[in-house]
């Protein structure tokens, strides 16, 4: 069925470049045209060069608020999707090589099947702006910002642009009320307010382990002066590690999960701030029950499930024998105490809140 509110296209003609660069920054504002100079062609520089057709997509989806993602190189503009905001459940994209995702850019063997997902929060009026998160689904290689530093999420309510791998992607959020984009791409790069980077978590590496946290970087009294409205793009948490602990010392649990396959039964008890970050389900060893989910037909990232704006969330991550819930396959369902999903259908996964 034709789902309107998720539109995608993928330029087929298309080759990706190579780069590779990560350095370690607390906070940063955005320089005007620059990723990391390992890319063939600066920021600015690839902005404009494809601007018409980033201006044709933009355009084409002002007037709902949602989010577009726009993955492009110096070569080319290479894939492009916009997810409308719902007022009650959360839009979703997953984005890697596999033929399942939804924005595929299959041309980067660096980048994993499936590699990050967006998260565009509920939305409901008069708010006036769209909330989105962009997660690393626990890919080698995460995603760059445009500080060069290594991130596994991140969260803004306006643009942020980053590395995918061989990729930059543009994300735009919209209102349905934005200042009509120029035709000229200098003053379409004029309009992008200035992005203020505010790291929540630190992400350096340490002895192997993906990321730690820290206290946040700066307080709101401390934030440099700006000479105009910047878009505050934050760096939170992405899914834990499938060897961390899912319950924190001294941290009450939040709720279990009962996985059940032919290979056994697992149960995952689960604090509040894994569930914020994210829990991986699979059959990849990034994943938690990989054991037990270790079945050909369950995809090596199958379902993640996330608290968003409250709100507990299992969502499909372009698995390919899907989730379903009483025999209807779902993309995105709610978490309730004794909803039951069934992955494929060799393994069912069961909530219960504590």
């Amino acid at each position: 069925m034709s789902d309107e509110s998720r539109i995608f296209w993928v330029n087929s003609n298309s080759d990706a470049p190579s780069t590779s660069r990560d350095e370690k920054t607390l906070l940063g504002l955005s320089v005007d045209d620059v990723l990391p100079s390992t890319t063939r062609m600066p920021l600015r520089e690839q902005f404009t060069k494809h601007y018409s057709q980033i201006r044709e997509w933009l355009t084409a989806h002002a007037e709902r608020p949602g989010v577009t993602l726009l993955a492009m190189s110096a070569d080319a503009l290479h894939g492009a999707a916009f997810l409308a905001a719902k007022p009650d459940l959360v839009s979703t994209a997953t984005i890697g090589r596999h033929s399942k995702a939804d924005l595929r850019l299959k041309d980067d063997a660096s980048l994993s099947l499936r590699h990050v997902a967006l998260l565009l929060f509920p939305y409901r009026a008069p708010v006036r702006s769209c909330r989105y998160r962009l997660l690393d689904l626990r890919s080698a290689t995460a995603f760059v910002d445009e500080r060069g530093k290594r991130l596994r999420a991140l969260e803004a309510d306006g643009p942020a642009f980053v590395r995918v791998g061989n990729y930059t992607l543009l994300v735009f959020a919209t209102i349905g009320a934005d200042a009509p984009w120029p035709e000229d791409p200098d003053a379409g790069w004029a309009q992008i307010p200035a992005r203020l980077y505010l790291d929540e978590v630190e992400t350096d590496e340490k002895s192997n382990q993906w990321e730690a946290e820290s206290d946040k970087a700066w307080e709101v009294d401390d934030l440099p002066s700006l000479s105009s409205s910047p878009t505050l793009v934050h760096n939170v948490a992405g899914p834990e590690m499938a060897v961390h602990e899912l319950v924190d010392e001294n941290e009450t649990p939040y709720g279990e999960l009962l996985i059940t396959s032919s290979r056994g039964v697992a149960t995952v008890i689960l604090g509040r701030r894994a569930v914020q970050s994210g829990i991986l389900l699979g059959r990849s060893r990034r994943c938690d029950a990989g054991r037990v989910l270790a079945d050909r037909t369950i995809s090596r990232v199958h379902l993640l499930i996330i608290e968003i704006a409250g709100v507990l969330y299992a969502i499909d991550t372009a698995s390919s024998n899907g989730v379903f819930d009483h025999d209807a396959r779902e993309r995105t369902s709610l978490l309730k105490p004794g909803t039951s999903l069934s992955l494929g259908d060799v393994a069912t996964v069961e909530w219960s809140a504590r």
